[in-house]
């Protein structure tokens, strides 16, 4: 299973769509940075089968409250993120 990590926003990059072009089964999709804002992004809603996770110091950090996100959304902080990187192989970073 894949850790895809996202880190620029949806509206400003292609970040967002060349990964949910990768996806696959199993895969899971680490939103941080200005990634974050992806949590406001029609992509995101339309992905069922993914599940997601989003730091939450960093959605914070940019005015995203964790109440305001999808339910599907695990928000999470930096000790998981650390345990999602040691579960996960390959991790793949979205940045472009």
């Amino acid at each position: 299973m894949t850790l895809h990590i996202v880190s620029k926003s949806p509206f400003s990059s292609q970040a967002l769509y060349d990964c949910l072009q990768s996806l696959t089964e199993g895969d899971v999709l680490l939103l941080l940075e200005d990634g974050v804002y992806a949590l406001k992004h029609q992509a995101l809603h339309d992905l069922q089968e993914t599940k997601v996770y989003c730091l939450i110091a960093d959605s914070e950090a940019r005015g995203i409250q964790a109440s305001s996100t999808l339910a599907s959304v695990e928000m999470i902080n930096d000790a998981r993120w650390v345990q999602l990187c040691t579960e996960h192989n390959p991790i793949v970073s979205w940045f472009r």
